[in-house]
């Protein structure tokens, strides 16, 4: 088998792997009560501070992914925080207000 159809072979399967990951994390998440995962979902972070954040599971590209929480920047105070997903059960209509107002961007 020629070496470039060995990598594209590779890329592909690597490719379907990661989708995968991402929808079966998306789903579970959903199950536990987080309808944002895959999409806007509002996010706590250590010192408290609720914003809202791309999170797909399985990917990252603005932090560090630690298990189900991150390392990444908190839009309120600025600095570097581990953040997780907030329940919607856990949510009152001014946490969603507060969280709205503060956005990390649009990648995950």
């Amino acid at each position: 088998m020629p070496l470039w159809l060995t990598l594209v072979l590779v890329v592909v399967i690597g490719a379907g792997i990661v989708v995968v990951i991402a929808v079966a994390g998306s789903r579970a998440g959903q199950r536990h009560g987080y309808s944002g995962m895959s999409g806007e979902t509002v996010v706590r972070c250590s010192r408290g501070h609720l914003f809202t954040t791309v999170w797909i599971p399985g990917s990252s590209f603005k932090a560090v992914r630690l298990g189900y929480q991150r390392y990444q920047r908190c839009p309120v105070c600025g600095k570097w925080r581990m953040v997780e997903p907030v329940a919607d059960a856990e949510l009152t209509d001014d946490d969603r207000r507060t969280a709205a107002e503060h956005h990390t961007g649009r990648l995950p």
